[in-house]
């Protein structure tokens, strides 16, 4: 007897990702609050990270969180701007 669709190493069935419509959902995942398969997950936070930078921006500050990106020009002392 063939087995449709995805399992677990337990036999637990795996559940349905939001983003690529496989049943590649790890049960655990979702009880935790994912929505979205390892892969499709890695994919949007790659996607996120690139949308940001960390900058140090004064004298022993320490690196800030910079997400928009004429603020990141506008920190750089020797661009003029």
């Amino acid at each position: 007897m063939a087995r449709i669709g995805a399992f677990t190493m337990d036999g637990t069935r795996m559940l349905t990702c939001r983003s690529c419509g496989e049943d590649t959902l790890h049960p655990e995942r979702y009880n935790i609050g994912y929505n979205y398969c390892m892969d499709c997950g890695d994919f949007r936070a790659r996607e996120e990270r690139a949308g940001w930078c960390i900058a140090p921006i004064a004298h022993k500050q320490g690196a800030t969180l910079v997400t928009n990106r004429n603020d990141l020009k506008g920190l750089n002392k020797y661009t003029g701007e």
